[in-house]
């Protein structure tokens, strides 16, 4: 089964685009999501935060990753627009 990881912060503004359109969308599929917090405000992301961000090459957020049942990229999204616009898409092809 595909994962779907997105990475975010706090404090990232269109992080919180990416988030009040998941609740918009009002789609049971957004459960699906796993968030992976990279930083909060004055505080750094775990050391597993930071492990994965770096295994799927994430330096920026909002980036959504999509990944089969075995943690092999098949698609990323980079940005509130290219999440927004793609992620009923990502649904439909791996959810």
């Amino acid at each position: 089964m595909s994962k779907f990881l997105l990475f975010s912060k706090k404090s990232c503004g269109p992080c919180g685009l990416v988030d009040r359109y998941f609740v918009a969308m009002n789609d049971e599929r957004t459960e699906l999501l796993e968030y992976i917090d990279l930083e909060d405000v004055g505080s750094t992301p775990t050391e597993e935060a930071a492990a994965t961000a770096k295994k799927y090459g994430v330096t920026a957020t909002p980036v959504l990753v999509v990944t089969d049942d075995e943690g092999n990229k098949l698609e990323e999204y980079i940005g509130g627009m290219g999440i927004t616009q793609n992620i009923r898409k990502v649904f439909n092809n791996y959810a």
